[in-house]
């Protein structure tokens, strides 16, 4: 007892089976994402400019950065400050190094991490510098090293191009 296969589709059972080996197909090609991941060549390049100057978060206030307070430098290898500010009605936080060889060798990797370039270690939680003291707690997506400075902006480092080319001039 052979049925043909317009028979079996109007089987109840056949077509419980149809529905679920479909579903399960649907399923299977949705979230079949790929395995690859961001290599470090094609993130955006950090902008690294003016490697023999030295500025203070003064001087990035100069610019037009509105300076809001003073956070712990602590967690940060090297830094000898770290501010947090506004320009333009982003979040950008400057930390201050003793140089640009500082700023690269002891405060890129934290920049990478509070980017998510890079995992978090111990000293930085998740992507974000926590102020004990107020619990400000503030993401960014890119940053640019300036001298002596590294400079987090909140969005894209495009948003924050006017400060950055401001710096020194």
């Amino acid at each position: 007892m052979y049925l043909s296969f317009n028979q079996l589709l109007f089987r109840p059972r056949a077509q419980i089976f149809v529905a679920l080996v479909l579903i399960i197909a649907l399923v299977g090609i949705s979230c079949g994402g790929s395995d690859e991941s961001v290599g470090e060549s094609e993130l955006d390049a950090v902008q690294i400019t003016l490697p023999d100057s030295v500025f203070t978060a003064d001087d990035v206030a100069a610019v037009g950065w509105k300076k809001s307070k003073e956070l712990s430098a602590e967690t940060l290898p090297g830094a000898t400050s770290v501010w947090y500010g506004f320009y333009q009605q982003r979040d950008v936080e400057v930390r201050v190094y003793e140089s640009q060889e500082a700023a690269i060798s002891l405060g890129q990797d934290p920049a990478d991490t509070a980017t998510g370039r890079r995992k978090p270690s111990s000293m930085i939680d998740s992507g974000a510098i926590t102020n004990a003291q107020t619990n400000t707690r503030t993401s960014y997506l890119s940053y640019a090293i300036v001298g002596n400075l590294i400079l987090l902006c909140e969005i894209k480092i495009e948003d924050c191009q006017p400060l950055l080319d401001g710096i020194g001039q």
